[in-house]
């Protein structure tokens, strides 16, 4: 596999990254609408117990509080795709870009603390350069549980 498609599929890689951030955005805007509608929802249940049945204030404090924790702690969409992991996987992928563009201009370059360029003879794959019997990952990042299936999407070109 070419350098090229590697740093194209990098490429591709922080689009789907940006992709990601956007969505789980969104899960969290609808997941806060749902919420204003419980709080509104559980506020009117405790308003008829008190004025129909006479309940205490201790228990619509109850109803109010029981309806929402136990929603907040079901439905609340969890990620690692927030704002901040997003951003330093981005920098630590687009390192990773300008460290291949260097190769592909026969420049010194280290991977995994390893100094190599193309006129030693390294090879690219996917996830690294070889030659003869040495093999050097590009990063750690590449394999990362929240990015290798990305990368992975990325590299078949699909969105």
């Amino acid at each position: 596999m070419s350098p090229e498609l590697i740093i194209s599929a990098l490429v591709r890689l922080n689009e789907l990254l940006e992709s990601k951030y956007h969505e789980q955005k969104q899960k969290k805007k609808k997941f806060k609408q749902l919420q204003m509608m419980l709080i509104v929802l559980s506020s009117s249940i405790a308003l008829v117990l008190f004025v129909i049945y006479h309940a205490s204030p201790i228990q619509m404090l109850f109803i109010l509080f029981a309806f929402n924790f136990l929603f907040f702690i079901g439905f609340k969409p969890r990620s690692r795709y927030g704002e901040k992991n997003v951003k330093a996987m981005m920098a630590k992928v687009i390192a990773l870009q300008i460290k291949l563009q260097k190769f592909l201009g026969d420049e010194q370059v280290s991977f995994d603390g390893v100094s190599c360029s193309q006129e030693e003879g390294w090879i690219c794959d996917k996830w690294g350069l070889y030659r003869d019997d040495e093999r050097i990952d590009y990063s750690e990042v590449l394999y990362h549980k929240d990015i290798k299936g990305l990368y992975l999407q990325a590299l078949r070109g699909r969105r």
